[in-house]
């Protein structure tokens, strides 16, 4: 990432026909008459910048924040049994006494977000599929079958 400086010496020798902001110690050399559409200018690309610098670069987490989830799964799930001697042998991952499921053996729906390192976290479970999807959606501004990182099997 550029220094600040650079960046607004070159956005006031564009914009605004200013060639150094250093200071002079001259009235002459230190003060200069612009127009307002070049200060408007002038202000929106130092905006730009900002703008572009904030999306290329990873933002320091504090160390107080967890470890932000890296993708996500909806799955579809079922409750086992808790009758002793009665309950089914469970077919694929079980989770609390839960078994994960196709979706239409599912009788409800849980949205887990994929921690690096650690594995899956459960964020919440769903009666639907949809309403599983909206919450994904709420999280992370994306629809479920559009996010690269979701598993989306159903």
């Amino acid at each position: 990432m550029k220094r600040i400086h650079p960046i607004l010496t070159e956005i006031a020798q564009v914009h605004l026909n200013i060639p150094t902001l250093r200071r002079r110690k001259s009235d002459n050399l230190d003060f200069y008459e612009v127009s307002v559409w070049a200060v408007r200018s002038a202000l929106r690309a130092a905006f730009d910048e900002g703008v572009r610098v904030n999306r290329t670069r990873t933002p320091a987490r504090a160390s107080c924040f967890p470890t932000p989830f890296d993708g996500y799964e909806i799955r579809g799930m079922k409750r086992l049994n808790n009758c002793p001697g009665s309950e089914e042998e469970p077919v694929s991952r079980t989770i609390d006494n839960c078994e994960q499921v196709s979706d239409h053996e599912s009788e409800f729906w849980t949205l887990f977000g994929h921690i690096p390192g650690q594995g899956l976290d459960c964020i919440g479970d769903f009666a639907t599929r949809k309403h599983a999807e909206e919450i994904f959606a709420r999280i992370t501004g994306r629809r479920y079958a559009d996010d690269p990182k979701s598993i989306t099997s159903r």
